[in-house]
């Protein structure tokens, strides 16, 4: 289990890895008039959680498999995920013990349980193939990377106020932080893989904002024919070129652009609705203005 624990997995860059969000439910806390430190158990389940749903969004792709179980197959690591699940839970029930948080911990709890569900659902919604428009695009960011967010923001709150519309901010500011993020990983599934230098070759680029705007907003014939060649561009240089140029061609970069653009004003609006003028409040703005810089799209 401790192999599964991931801070600083190779699929995201530093911008991104999970290891600067560890803090995230304690800097909402503090920003909602608490203390960093009433947040420990719940950051602790938060990374646990994350690392179980990980380890087992890999087995379910069908990814390379981390060093750790390559040889011992996926079997090791889906008994892994399933001691880190348990441990998320135990870590999570910790709330209970400790005074600065048991008034809010069954709440929180509740409240973890109905969004990780959720979650569950929106990975179902992976297993039955690629967007087919892009509000389901959308419907299926929020579940996978957007609940997860709103879940460390929201309940890191929830342990230094009660109040709903606060709450809802931290909640909505949480979400919005894990589309970008989710945006920002789709924009590097249209990179070369590791190892090479030709671009649309990587399996989850049918799953992509590009890829599933440039679907919805082209002719049935391109349709047709990005369909095509996203289904050999794996293995065949020529057809990835062709994916990456129609991409080009239809607007997605701009379109891509204006929604992280738009994402990270609503990021900060539902910031500044919520949080206590002070230093937490401002390093949630910086968390939120670095992700955007760090666009692959400069």
């Amino acid at each position: 289990m401790r192999l599964g624990i991931c801070l600083d997995q190779d699929d995201l860059s530093s911008d991104k890895s999970l290891s600067r969000w560890v803090n995230l439910p304690g800097v909402c806390c503090q920003a909602a008039g608490g203390h960093t430190e009433w947040a420990d158990d719940l950051a602790a389940a938060w990374i646990l959680f994350y690392s179980a749903a990980h380890l087992m969004d890999k087995i379910q792709d069908q990814d390379q498999p981390d060093p750790w179980w390559q040889d011992l197959g996926p079997g090791i690591a889906l008994s892994a995920a399933t001691g880190l699940f348990f441990s998320a839970s135990m870590a999570l029930n910790q709330l209970t013990q400790n005074p600065q948080a048991n008034s809010a911990a069954v709440d929180i709890i509740d409240n973890f349980n109905r969004n990780l569900l959720m979650m569950a659902s929106g990975q179902y919604g992976e297993l039955t193939g690629p967007p087919q428009s892009l509000d389901q695009y959308w419907v299926r960011a929020e579940a996978k990377s957007g609940i997860f967010f709103a879940l460390a923001c929201r309940n890191g709150a929830r342990l230094a106020t009660t109040n709903a519309s606060k709450l809802s901010g931290f909640h909505n500011a949480g979400n919005q932080i894990g589309l970008l993020i989710q945006i920002l990983d789709d924009l590097e599934d249209i990179l070369p893989i590791p190892g090479s230098n030709i671009a649309g070759q990587r399996k989850e680029l049918a799953y992509s904002l590009p890829a599933v705007y440039t679907l919805t907003v082209s002719s049935s014939d391109v349709r047709e024919q990005l369909k095509t060649l996203l289904g050999s561009a794996r293995s065949d240089p020529v057809s990835a070129q062709e994916v990456i140029d129609l991409i080009n061609q239809s607007g997605a970069t701009t379109y891509v652009l204006f929604e992280l653009n738009r994402i990270s004003h609503e990021a900060h609006k539902a910031i500044h609705s919520a949080a206590l003028p002070g230093a937490a409040r401002d390093q949630l703005d910086e968390l939120v203005d670095g992700l955007v810089n760090s666009k692959p799209l400069n």
